[in-house]
């Protein structure tokens, strides 16, 4: 079993080497949508196969590497964010890794390895640990039981706990250069555009084309690049018909930031596409109104999900947006 994708081969041979002298806690951390989960899990499967080949990769064909691929294995625990029932009844992905979890972590790692190999526990995203569910790993991290291995992936590093840090054999993984990505990105129907969307990483390209989002953003962004002509109760009741809310969201925000980029006497980084438009707008916009306008929209994205009405937050939206410019919208 190779690395999960080319700009991660070289990766992927360390992680590999280490397979005669483990680390008790490796942490991978880099941007979110450059594969760090599958790396994590791929060297999990390789350290849990009973007849590794040569290079130590995977065989992927022996009982541990079935039950690896079923979800199934009894040495492998992964500690991640849980769907939970909110009181409106609706499901929604938790914020944290709750205490409860790393406790059954703890229980976990103490008992004896079913196969009399390694026993991991993969813990992504290990941001998500709060400082109870980080002190309740902390002891088994300090001393950790023979044969035990953390895998921590991490999008945003310096938001764990020293103590953790400290513990950790840390590999960084940063976006990829382009040359070792350019047939994975044909191969996938992705440019540069996508992928400047996606902050470089080919990942979170990949996901936004499948979700339909790049086709949203030319639809929104054909509209916001107009800001004179804003038919902003219109536009609210089209936009809430059409659009999910996260994407929205993501949307607008990135067109906010590529806007003060140009203010600021920058280029467009996630639209480079609208450069002109984006240039055009800026050197009417007002700097403090639009930091503010930022501001808001960073804070706002944490209940973009909630049951508010959708329409009117869209339309409120649009009236500041147009008023961040001189005499543009209605």
């Amino acid at each position: 079993m190779p690395a999960p994708y080319p700009w991660l081969s070289q990766t992927w041979t360390r992680l590999l080497a280490m397979r005669q002298r483990l680390p008790h806690a490796v942490l991978l951390a880099g941007p979110q949508g450059v594969g760090k989960l599958e790396l994590a899990k791929g060297w999990a499967q390789s350290l849990l196969c009973e007849q590794p080949r040569p290079d130590n990769e995977a065989c992927g064909e022996c009982e541990g590497c079935h039950w690896f691929a079923a979800g199934t294995h009894p040495d492998f625990m992964h500690l991640t964010l849980l769907e939970k029932e909110t009181k409106e009844g609706e499901v929604r992905q938790a914020t944290e890794i709750s205490v409860e979890q790393a406790r059954q972590a703890v229980d976990f790692v103490q008992l004896s390895t079913y196969r009399a190999g390694s026993r991991l526990v993969l813990v992504e995203p290990a941001e998500a640990l709060n400082t109870a569910s980080a002190n309740a790993l902390l002891k088994v991290l300090e001393e950790p039981p023979i044969n035990t291995v953390f895998i921590l992936v991490s999008h945003q590093p310096r938001q764990l706990l020293p103590t953790i840090l400290s513990r950790c054999h840390k590999l960084e993984i940063g976006l990829p250069d382009q040359a070792s990505m350019q047939t994975w990105l044909r191969q996938n129907g992705l440019d540069e555009q996508a992928l400047a969307w996606g902050s470089g990483a080919p990942l979170a390209a990949l996901e936004a084309r499948e979700e339909g989002e790049l086709e949203i953003r030319a639809e929104m962004l054909g509209a916001l690049g107009k800001a004179e002509s804003l038919d902003c109760v219109a536009l609210a009741e089209t936009w809430n018909k059409r659009l999910p809310a996260r994407v929205w969201h993501r949307a607008s925000y990135k067109w906010l930031l590529d806007l003060l980029a140009c203010r600021l006497g920058g280029k467009a980084g996630f639209n480079p596409d609208y450069a002109a438009a984006l240039a055009k707008l800026a050197k009417r916009v007002n700097v403090a109104n639009l930091l503010d306008f930022i501001r808001r929209e960073s804070e706002a994205g944490r209940w973009v999900d909630h049951p508010l009405n959708r329409q009117m937050a869209m339309e409120a939206w649009l009236i500041e947006y147009s008023r961040i410019f001189e005499g543009a919208g209605k």
